[in-house]
């Protein structure tokens, strides 16, 4: 309807991601927010930043903004700072989440740690004792994508490659992953440190009305959105049979409505 207000969703890119990504088109009756983690983009990095750091920075976008409530969305690794900032913020603020194809709470998912697989657990685990030797050992790995960040985008095969394959789609995910590691793996590194951590609360806290999208075709966090479906009181779970882990580009519209 005309002068009917905007509707506010806020977009937490992936791990490593940043504000530059922008799955599709935006109608006119939303207001798309999108936002650099610390280390991000010009994101200047924050030192041992958490997942509740995120939430308090959300709080400070929407106040900038001047917005009273908004929709969350979080797709990837960007799915656990959406669920941290609904839990800080409540329905108070937030009016629903979306959870698109994420990594759920170590300690709650199960088989979580044993999903991590030889190389990546230790890492992991070494992030609860020595995060900053967790953050060299990730820098290291990240350096191939970090000299070439288009990289990180496999080669266009398997579930993915239609995604891959279009111009538009792929324009938007080349730029958006080159400011992702602008500044190094600083932001990717902080991201995963702070979701491999102990949450500061339990999915059962949550009070947030939240749908769970995951794609069948793709390889990671099939037991974690099931997880996050039967935990959050109320959530559904939605998965598209279609597609990978970029789905949320070729379901958008479902995503956002």
């Amino acid at each position: 309807m005309p002068g009917s207000p905007q509707r506010v969703v806020v977009l937490f890119h992936g791990a490593p991601g940043s504000r530059l990504f922008v799955p599709g088109p935006v109608p006119q009756s939303v207001r798309l927010v999108t936002f650099d983690r610390p280390g991000y983009g010009d994101e200047p990095p924050q030192a041992a930043r958490t997942l509740a750091d995120t939430a308090r920075q959300v709080a400070q976008l929407l106040d900038g903004h001047d917005v009273e409530r908004a929709d969350l969305i979080g797709w990837s690794g960007g799915g656990p700072f959406a669920v941290a900032a609904a839990h800080a913020l409540g329905p108070d603020r937030i009016e629903s989440l979306a959870i698109v194809s994420a990594p759920g709470p170590l300690d709650e998912v199960p088989g979580a740690w044993e999903a991590l697989g030889d190389y990546q657990r230790p890492t992991a685990e070494m992030s609860r004792r020595e995060p900053e030797r967790s953050a060299r050992a990730i820098a290291r790995h990240m350096a191939a994508f970090v000299a070439e960040p288009t990289s990180f985008l496999g080669s266009g095969r398997g579930p993915d490659g239609p995604v891959l394959r279009d111009p538009v789609a792929r324009a938007m995910l080349d730029a958006q992953i080159a400011a992702a590691v602008r500044q190094g793996a600083a932001g990717v590194a902080a991201d995963l440190i702070a979701m491999w951590q102990p949450w500061p609360f339990a999915l059962a806290d949550l009070r947030v009305a939240t749908r769970v999208f995951h794609a069948r075709r793709d390889r990671h966090n099939e037991v974690d959105a099931r997880t996050y479906a039967e935990r959050i009181p109320g959530a559904s779970l939605t998965v598209w049979d279609d597609c990978g882990h970029l789905g949320i580009i070729l379901h958008w519209a479902e995503v956002l409505g």
